[in-house]
């Protein structure tokens, strides 16, 4: 009885079929780093600008709060404070309702690293 060994040219075969496959599988990985970093940047400065934008958006309007309560303090004081107090709330509200949406609209991270594994998929099963 004679026993079926794999040729040469069959080994040879399903080792560039695994190099082809891990380079393939590097490229994505890689991929994937690149955006990571690159949003990780991205959120950063949005955080720092942010931050930076409202520490001194609280000072002006400390100010400016100061400001008009002086102006108006022997006639309107209160009416005054209740109208900058509806206005701010007003503002932050709308703020939030934008910083929400936007959150809600972002890309999915790893949006072209998981485009690109779905065609590698789709690739291997044909």
């Amino acid at each position: 009885m004679q026993e079926s060994t794999p040729s040469p040219r069959f080994f040879d075969s399903l080792r560039s079929l695994l190099g082809n496959v891990a380079a393939m599988a590097r490229t994505r990985l890689e991929l994937a780093s690149v955006e990571l970093a690159e949003e990780k940047a991205r959120l950063m400065q949005q955080a720092f600008l942010g931050l930076l934008g409202l520490a001194f958006l609280s000072l002006g309007m400390i100010a400016l709060t100061a400001l008009i309560v002086i102006l108006c303090w022997d006639t309107y004081r209160w009416q005054v404070l209740a109208g900058l107090v509806a206005l701010y709330f007003g503002i932050a509200a709308y703020c939030l309702v934008r910083v929400r949406r936007q959150l809600q609209d972002a890309p999915a991270m790893f949006e072209a690293t998981l485009a690109e594994l779905d065609k590698d998929r789709e690739a291997l099963k044909s």
